[in-house]
């Protein structure tokens, strides 16, 4: 799941066998092969119009139309009411398979089913725009995904999306030239931790190294923040990350927990060949699916990648890092969704 809010700007300057796995694991493909299920035979009106006016109704009565509502209609009012009625058969035969999909998802409990989620699936011209800043989702849980197996997928792959509060990790200022998110964060957070009985696990003012980020990135239920420029790329860049995701032996992908990226445009993304400046000058611009930093952090495996859209000073990004997080320590019924 990908959120977006604020970035930041520098101020003073399963064990199934692996051969049924798809490149997200085996849960997506079966998924896929459900929706590849539904054909409607027939469908098209060119079809419809061949069929004689005693088999169209014949074929209303089978889809359980009362008879009085189509008996008195003519030939192409009864092939638009078919192709209608068919319609809603295939929709319903869809939804029927996702809600069965769902039901077999060990970490979807019984309570969290009355709070809804919002979910955006935006092309490339929409993702750069905060929708979840709008007020209509005030105080709602709202994400924002490249596509839907990026939504199922997570919830396949575990049994619990639970974080334990206590195997938070962290990386601040790494590249040691953010003094002030260094002397604030790193008190602050410690002060979060310590005074619940938590040791958590950071690393401030240097480079963590790869075995540090491969650990931490495999643990079960725990919790990575970065607060930093970018998205930490300099230190663990986006091949060493997509690269955790074959990590393991089971098909499962191997990024197993939230990441939040607190850095400049963290959760940006852009297409490679679009130009940073004056995008619209080509005369026919084609560009490939924007991509960045969260994406792959996704695509290893995390179910959820905080990530800022744009860039912002980092005293206020440091706000809204500290608040985040005390928030969600002290409402850990809460979803980083929400």
């Amino acid at each position: 799941t990908l959120l977006s809010e604020n970035g930041r700007l520098r101020e003073s300057s399963g064990d199934d066998d692996s051969s049924e796995c798809s490149d997200f694991g085996p849960a997506p493909a079966r998924l896929a092969s459900r929706f590849e299920q539904v054909e409607i035979e027939e469908s098209d009106t060119d079809s419809l119009k061949k069929l004689t006016v005693a088999v169209l109704k014949e074929r209303l009565k089978s889809l359980g139309v009362a008879s009085k509502v189509f008996q008195k209609m003519r030939k192409a009012d009864l092939i638009d009411l078919l192709a209608s009625e068919m319609e809603k058969e295939a929709d319903d035969f869809i939804m029927d398979d996702v809600q069965q999909t769902t039901s077999d998802m060990p970490c979807i409990e019984q309570q969290s089913l009355a709070e809804h989620c919002t979910i955006l699936i935006l092309d490339e011209h929409l993702q750069r725009f905060p929708f979840e800043s709008m007020e209509m989702f005030a105080g709602k849980a709202v994400t924002r995904v490249p596509s839907l197996p990026f939504v199922f997928v997570p919830l396949m792959e575990r049994e619990s999306l639970t974080v334990e509060p206590d195997s938070i990790s962290y990386v601040l200022d790494p590249e040691s030239n953010l003094s002030e998110t260094a002397s604030n964060l790193g008190p602050a957070l410690n002060n979060l931790a310590s005074s619940r009985g938590w040791e958590w696990n950071g690393v401030i003012g240097e480079m963590p190294t790869p075995e540090f980020m491969t650990e931490i990135l495999q643990r079960e239920h725990g919790m990575f923040l970065y607060c930093g420029h970018g998205g930490g790329e300099k230190f663990f860049s986006r091949s060493q990350v997509e690269a955790i995701m074959t990590s393991r032996n089971d098909g499962v992908r191997g990024c197993r927990p939230p990441v939040v990226l607190m850095g400049c445009s963290s959760g940006k993304l852009q297409s490679v060949n679009c130009p940073k400046e004056n995008p619209t000058s080509q005369a026919y611009p084609i560009h490939y699916e924007p991509e960045g930093i969260a994406l792959s952090y996704l695509i290893a495996g995390s179910p959820c990648v905080v990530g800022n859209l744009w860039d912002v000073t980092d005293r206020d990004i440091d706000r809204y890092c500290l608040t985040l997080m005390e928030d969600f320590v002290k409402r850990q019924g809460d979803s980083l969704a929400k």
